[in-house]
């Protein structure tokens, strides 16, 4: 077991980094895999995995729809998925997005793809202004320009998405 705890911490500093966030075929990616696997999670392809609290989140390809989940960094390395709902990899509008609120693993985040080339930043907040974040932005070795917020609580809606082009005039909505 303590053998599993060291692999796992070294693999996380692999993982950390790795300006992709995809760690080829090393052992953790292995470790994720089979865990999705255990929970007969269908995935095309890994296209990112961000550590985050004491865990890594997994953005993963499933035919055209991107999904996420959560692995913990523990011996079990138990997966958890987030929710059924998924993004586009091909939206039809300059960017996809969801919203979750995982109370058991106080992880609440937004995240997305984004498809209009124009837009250099995604920024979330309340419509009063509060609450805004600037969001991670990651091209994919796939293509896939991924995008994702994390918050330090629950947010509730409503909630406003923003892709802003290069000069921080908006383009989405």
């Amino acid at each position: 077991m303590r053998g599993i705890i060291v692999l796992l911490a070294m693999s996380f500093m692999l993982l950390s980094g790795c300006s992709n966030g995809g760690a080829g075929d090393s052992s953790l990616m292995d470790d994720i895999k089979h865990s999705m696997e255990k929970a007969k999670v269908k995935a095309d392809e890994i296209v990112h995995v961000e550590v985050v609290k004491d865990g890594f989140q997994v953005f993963y390809r499933d035919g055209e729809a991107l999904n996420t989940g959560f692995v913990k960094n523990n011996s079990a390395a138990k997966w958890t998925a987030f929710s059924q709902e998924s993004n586009n990899l091909n939206p039809e509008t300059d960017l996809s997005w969801s919203a979750n609120n995982k109370e058991d693993l106080l992880l609440y985040f937004f995240y997305g793809v984004i498809s209009n080339p124009d837009i250099a930043r995604v920024i979330t907040k309340k419509p009063d202004g509060s609450s805004e974040k600037s969001a991670k932005i990651v091209t994919t070795e796939s293509g896939v320009r991924l995008w994702f917020t994390y918050y330090d609580e629950q947010v509730d809606a409503p909630m406003d998405i923003v892709g802003l082009d290069k000069d921080g005039t908006a383009v989405y909505p």
